[in-house]
């Protein structure tokens, strides 16, 4: 877990600020990470297979490099990454 210290001369009001910072941001990952599993969901629909099976297909070179693969690839590695940075962000914890 990260730990922040706020030691400011107004410490309460420094750290009510981050607080809702971080509310914020994990709002946002949040729909970040709604927008991108729709956008996974229609890939899937579309050529009738999981990202899970897509993905592991690509990286054995067997999808080819077209684009919409490409950016299907894509999609997946960001829902990734906006997971593990909403993880991160919701475990860290504000000391005062």
């Amino acid at each position: 877990m990260v730990k922040i210290t706020v030691e400011p001369e107004d410490a309460q009001n420094v750290k009510s600020l981050v607080r809702i910072a971080l509310q914020n941001e994990l709002k946002a990952f949040k729909a970040g990470i709604a927008r991108t599993q729709k956008k996974l969901e229609e890939l899937e629909t579309k050529h009738h297979m999981s990202t899970e099976q897509f993905y592991a297909r690509f990286n054995r070179g067997e999808m080819g490099d077209d684009f919409q693969y490409i950016r299907w690839a894509g999609e997946y590695e960001t829902l990734q990454q906006l997971r593990r940075d909403h993880d991160d962000l919701s475990r860290t914890e504000l000391c005062s």
